[in-house]
């Protein structure tokens, strides 16, 4: 018997091949955000700089929620719906952050760019070198299609570049023009903090830390056992001032997000759309193998990582640098983190974070949304 996930599939596919009687609109740009999660991510700044320099675009958003709120100057479509597939096989450009599977078909005069939704620096690996995909055939597949497809692949370091052509087989042109969602990390993310605090009711002199561990396998909540009351105790000793825990989950982790306790001293962060900004909002982030933690090192904020299962994680995924050769503070359990707040010396960490940049080859510089919107332009007026 053929999956009904199949006959879907097929259908979209024939849709895709059914709208290309229709004319592609050269200026039409269709976005979507990690499978139809909503205004976020690379995508979103790259939107916002095409508004910010008023061209004269038609946009289109993939979402599954038709109740969120966007710019007026971008229409809103459902995310899989007959009307996606027709802005899809219609546009001239697509900018994704997320894989498109073999259903997606571009056509031959069509601009695929992507983003990617993870990267910053070399941590966990993923793709066909996490070795759980170790002789993955549909993983494969869906790569080589994924190289057929894609005109353009941005990154934001050397180390990035590398990963793109070993975990997704990628042989196309990469940007090394930095991630647009990085622009107000590499910039001015000091103005970011009073709208961060007005969504969550803090006043202004509150500190904040940003708890965003990333997933496991079975997603489960079992390793976050972080000790709240004790982290809160040891930042006001060490730095002054009340601290409030934002607790956000990985994006495919977000409906758990429910399962933990939260207070006035510990909030729910996972309903917050745009991680940068929480980024660029808190004082300090605590993580444990997060591409978010080499994004979080441009603002040169202090970064403690939480990892109580660093060496079993390291058989499961694998790294792709030694993780203890990272110039942020480790700690296994909470005694540790403990001892790693007391003993902090700023002007040290600063010193070697900024080592650890150029070892990476960041090229985040605040102009990344700039230069796509560039490229985009002279592939439109080619």
């Amino acid at each position: 018997m053929i999956k009904k996930s199949k006959i879907k599939e097929w259908g979209i596919a024939g849709l895709f091949y059914l709208f290309r009687i229709v004319p592609i609109k050269q200026n039409k740009i269709v976005f979507c955000n990690y499978l139809g999660k909503g205004y976020g991510c690379n995508p979103k700044y790259i939107a916002e700089e095409i508004i910010k320099q008023k061209k004269d675009w038609e946009l289109v958003w993939l979402t599954e929620n038709m109740n969120a709120s966007f710019p007026k100057e971008i229409k809103k479509v459902r995310y899989e719906s007959v009307r996606s597939i027709f802005e899809l096989a219609t546009a001239g450009v697509w900018i994704d952050n997320q894989r498109k599977l073999y259903y997606n078909r571009k056509r031959r005069k069509q601009y695929f760019i992507e983003t990617w939704h993870g990267g910053g620096g070399p941590m966990k690996k993923i793709g066909a070198d996490n070795p759980r995909n170790f002789g993955n055939k549909p993983y494969e597949r869906t790569s080589k299609h994924m190289d057929r497809i894609v005109d353009l692949m941005i990154s934001n370091s050397t180390c990035c570049s590398k990963i793109y052509r070993s975990a997704f087989l990628y042989t196309g042109e990469i940007l090394e023009c930095g991630y647009p969602r990085n622009d107000i990390l590499a910039g001015e993310w000091y103005g970011y903090k009073e709208k961060v605090y007005a969504f969550f009711g803090l006043p202004m002199e509150t500190k904040t830390v940003l708890y965003a561990p990333t997933y496991r396998n079975g997603r489960k909540l079992d390793q976050y056992q972080l000790d709240l009351v004790m982290l809160r105790e040891e930042l006001h000793k060490r730095f002054g001032g009340e601290w409030v825990v934002l607790m956000r989950l990985h994006p495919t982790m977000a409906k758990k997000a429910d399962y933990v306790t939260y207070s006035s001293e510990v909030r729910n962060a996972s309903v917050y759309d745009d991680t940068q900004e929480l980024l660029a909002g808190c004082d300090i982030l605590i993580s444990d193998y997060s591409s978010v933690i080499s994004e979080f090192a441009l603002t040169k904020k202090p970064v403690f990582l939480y990892a109580t299962d660093v060496k079993e994680y390291a058989v499961e995924r694998d790294f792709y640098i030694d993780y203890y050769t990272l110039p942020f503070p480790i700690a296994e359990n909470n005694q540790q983190l403990k001892h790693n707040i007391e003993t902090f010396q700023d002007l040290e960490y600063k010193e070697k974070v900024e080592d650890y940049l150029r070892l990476v080859g960041m090229k985040d510089q605040g102009r990344a949304a700039n230069t796509i919107v560039q490229r985009i332009e002279g592939w439109m007026n080619v």
